[in-house]
């Protein structure tokens, strides 16, 4: 499949989609956001991925939406720019295998949003990141951004990043829990491909489940995921998966892992 803004390279389980647009720093317009979400559509479809990287082409991961090709607005088209963007993220949410975003430069408003509906964050020591939509007239609630950084840093913090629109370092991000690691720049492959590696090895089952639970667990009360993870737990231990996790421990080695 031909993608004009983004590119799609799969390896051995492990999926990476590249916004490729580094001359905008790959802001997004509305063709880039469409590409991805059928590029995350793709990835749920391929019974071989294990694994997902999202990362920005360039010297920044990405700089949000490209104003420079922002349209007249009218009550239709807002609702229409607002739906397509929160699409996007809903997909990346979707996705479900574990999704980790290499933040290798500045993570500006859809940008941070991008980073924080993937699973994982690895950032760059140069990197960025912040929601700025209040610099330019606009609110914070956008790209899921009041629903997942609250839940992600805390209110306290989240309302100070919304609400003045500032720019944080990656190691302050990581302080803050918005980013999982902060490393030198020329760290950031290495500290990706040593996850990758891991994740792509691991059950897919296990972690599929892992995965939709916890999303799930953010709108459940406490009985309600419990429940489901009664159901995938007790599912998982009748899989060849399992078996062949308590062999290697037994054995003391690497697992191999079948997807079944």
């Amino acid at each position: 499949m031909d993608y004009k803004h983004i590119l799609y390279e799969s390896d051995g389980g492990a999926v990476t989609i590249t916004i490729n647009r580094p001359e905008r720093r790959n802001a997004l317009n509305q063709d880039t956001v469409h590409e991805l979400i059928s590029a995350l559509a793709r990835v749920n479809a391929d019974p071989a991925a294990r694994v997902l990287v999202i990362t920005g082409a360039g010297d920044a991961f990405c700089a949000g939406a490209d104003l420079k090709d922002a349209p007249e607005m009218d009550p239709q088209v807002a609702h229409e720019i607002v739906r397509l963007y929160l699409d996007y993220v809903v997909a990346i949410r979707g996705v479900e295998i574990p999704v980790i975003a290499r933040v290798n430069g500045d993570a500006v408003g859809g940008g941070c949003c991008t980073a924080l509906a993937c699973d994982i964050r690895i950032a760059s020591e140069r990197a960025r990141l912040g929601f700025p939509f209040v610099n330019i007239g606009i609110s914070g609630a956008d790209m899921g951004a009041t629903y997942l950084l609250p839940r992600l840093i805390g209110y306290g913090r989240a309302a100070e990043l919304l609400l003045t629109g500032d720019l944080i370092p990656a190691r302050e991000a990581q302080a803050m829990g918005l980013v999982n690691r902060s490393v030198p720049d020329e760290d950031l492959d290495a500290a990706v491909e040593s996850l990758v590696s891991r994740l792509a090895s691991g059950p897919p089952l296990g972690l599929r489940s892992t995965k939709v639970a916890l999303n799930s667990a953010l709108d459940k009360d406490a009985a309600t995921e419990f429940d489901y993870e009664l159901l995938v737990q007790s599912r998982c231990l009748l899989t060849d998966d399992y078996q062949e996790g308590l062999r290697a421990f037994r054995e003391k080695r690497p697992p191999q892992f079948q997807g079944r």
